[in-house]
């Protein structure tokens, strides 16, 4: 055989190889395939696609990225779909990598339904978070998080790290003991908040019976009025009159005590006389130590407003009660619950010692008890809640972290349902009012 054929025979078959080999690694076998049809995908960003990237469903290619163009500022991703593979109406579309670092592709989830898209349809895209993005949210977080280590090291002296060690080893006694006491008492307890929790449903239905008779009896007033009007035009004059008779006996009045001052007549001489002056300050005196225990209620009321991160949703919080006194207090609260789409209520009563308070009664319509700890001059508190015990998926946890700014204004942050993660509610909010 003649050395250039061999030398040609050589070249032929090493350039067959190398074009199987680019074949099979570089998928060049679309170019054999028939034309499919085109779907388009909008996306916000899309960031590390390349054209004639991977379209997949269910983990199977099914056709490949054809075009990227910019379509009023959102990504229009055009796919070419191998025409044997069908997508159901309402799939979704969604970037997606091999591993961490691995070339990107679209991921198409498909629906139930029984239709599937025609050439040149549209498909919904589901929102994808970049690992830049989320390292740079992970920094934010940090930093975050690092800002209010320093504030809480700022406010946090060595004297009020002794009381709170102090309040934490007075809070686990009484965790102990309140939980001996929960055992001793299960089933009266079980069966106190069973009636509870009918007395408040009974209460909630009370309510609504209340306010649509309260709504009817406002319509029955006004239309009285309507009808009544010269009636109470009339009356109006006679009241002008009792009030210049009222000023005749004022005038009266006065020329009497003028003649009390005096001494003179009967009950002028009693009024100078000082035995009756002393018997008089001394039932004063003992209306005071009656009075003074009412000079320590203070009166408690606020209104905040808590943003739920997790559900985007507002829930607005009215807060009135009384401090009876340092030790007792008396709370009632009007929830609006956008979870719930309704109204609920509370009423607890407690109990303070230093900078620990328990308290107990009816949290959101369901029987319920807390723990609060007080400190830096009652301008921080941390707040655990437990509440909605009869649920089938177990009891509702609530935590929450208030500080005052200022005497009027709170900033409050917590997580609700932390027991249950698939209902756990961060939620951070602004309340204003005395406390």
């Amino acid at each position: 055989m003649r050395r250039e054929l061999k030398i040609g025979i050589f070249l032929a078959g090493t350039f067959l190889i190398l074009g199987l080999f680019i074949f099979i690694v570089g998928d060049m076998s679309r170019w054999f395939r028939k034309g499919g049809y085109e779907l388009d995908a909008y996306f916000q960003s899309a960031t590390g696609l390349e054209k004639q990237a991977a379209v997949r469903m269910a983990g199977v290619k099914i056709g490949y990225v054809r075009d990227i163009r910019l379509a009023k500022r959102r990504a229009d991703v055009v796919m070419s779909i191998f025409p044997q593979y069908q997508v159901p109406k309402e799939s979704k579309a969604a970037l997606a990598s091999l591993g961490l670092i691995g070339e990107k592709y679209i991921e198409i989830t498909p629906s139930d339904s029984p239709e599937n898209y025609e050439p040149g349809g549209s498909l919904e895209s589901t929102p994808s978070i970049s690992f830049d993005q989320l390292g740079a949210l992970v920094m934010s977080i940090g930093d975050e998080f690092k800002k209010v280590g320093e504030s809480l090291n700022d406010m946090t002296s060595e004297e009020s790290k002794t009381h709170i060690h102090g309040t934490l080893r007075n809070l686990n006694a009484f965790t102990g003991d309140l939980k001996d006491f929960m055992a001793a008492n299960k089933q009266d307890l079980e069966a106190g908040i069973g009636g509870i929790t009918r007395a408040s449903r009974n209460l909630d239905e009370q309510i609504g019976v209340l306010s649509k008779r309260l709504d009817r009896t406002i319509a029955t007033i006004h239309e009285m009025a309507q009808e009544n009007r010269g009636a109470i035009k009339s009356d109006i004059e006679k009241v002008g009159v009792v009030l210049d008779d009222l000023q005749e006996s004022v005038r009266i009045l006065r020329k009497s005590l003028e003649k009390i001052d005096k001494g003179e007549g009967t009950v002028g001489k009693l009024v100078q006389d000082p035995e009756l002056y002393d018997s008089a300050k001394t039932t004063l005196a003992n209306v005071d130590r009656m009075v003074e225990p009412l000079s320590l209620v203070r009166p408690i009321g606020s209104f905040r407003l808590d943003y739920l991160a997790d559900s985007g949703e507002a829930k607005g919080v009215a807060t009135l009660g009384l401090w009876l006194s340092p030790r007792y207090f008396f709370i009632g609260q009007a929830v609006r619950d956008p979870l719930l789409d309704r109204y609920t209520y509370s009423a607890e009563g407690g109990m303070r010692w230093n900078a620990v308070a328990a308290r107990a009664g009816i949290i959101e319509s369901t029987f319920g008890a807390g723990v609060d700890l007080i400190t830096l001059d009652d301008r921080l508190t941390f707040s655990l809640e437990g509440y909605d015990f009869e649920r089938d998926i177990g009891p509702r946890f609530r935590f929450m972290t208030q500080f005052s700014l200022v005497r009027f204004l709170h900033l409050v942050a917590g997580v609700d349902d932390f027991g249950r993660a698939a209902n756990r509610q961060f939620y951070f909010g602004l309340g204003l009012g005395v406390r």
